[in-house]
């Protein structure tokens, strides 16, 4: 993938990560809030080292294609607000993964990169389902997935727990992109 591809929404652009987003990826991954949603493959407390390798195999693997990691940045201020993971957006399956940090909760800015997200995945057609995992706990998830269409699956299958997923992420959810009309 082109490593200057970008997809735009009102508030927010969705690109490749860069090194300039380290500071306040660190930021975001150093809440707990945060953190605590996330595979246990996400160190805590999460430190300059972590960063700089995430960003590094971020950016490798969105010009390979295979597993894009977008930077969700906020246009009027130009920062770094969250990421999002396409664990295998090559195949007919694939899985996501998000975080924002808390500042920038209750603002739907979740929502609309989703949105946005799931528009580009409809557009390309390579990807027909798309699945989640997230904690019992995690309401906020729970309701974005909801409202973005997925339905609630009950407990991920034995094949998806991976990556430190498990216990943590008790709740499975999937799209499939034709059962479901573009909004």
């Amino acid at each position: 993938m082109n490593i200057n591809f970008q997809l735009e929404s009102e508030r927010l652009i969705l690109r490749a990560y860069k090194a300039d987003d380290l500071d306040e990826h660190i930021a975001i991954l150093s809440k707990w809030d945060v953190t605590q949603w996330l595979s246990n493959n996400i160190p805590f407390p999460y430190n300059s080292e972590a960063g700089r390798t995430f960003i590094k195999d971020a950016i490798d693997s969105f010009t390979k294609g295979d597993q894009i990691y977008f930077s969700v940045i906020e246009k009027d201020t130009n920062r770094h607000i969250g990421g999002i993971k396409l664990f295998s957006a090559k195949r007919a399956e694939c899985e996501i993964g998000y975080w924002l940090g808390p500042d920038f909760w209750g603002k739907s800015f979740a929502s609309e990169f989703l949105d946005t997200v799931l528009a580009w995945l409809r557009r390309e057609g390579k990807v027909k389902k798309l699945i989640a995992q997230t904690a019992h706990e995690n309401a906020g998830s729970r309701k974005l997935l909801e409202k973005a269409g997925f339905l609630h699956n009950g407990s991920p299958p034995p094949e998806y727990s991976r990556c430190g997923h498990g216990a943590g992420c008790s709740e499975f959810y999937v799209l499939n992109f034709n059962e479901r009309p573009d909004r």
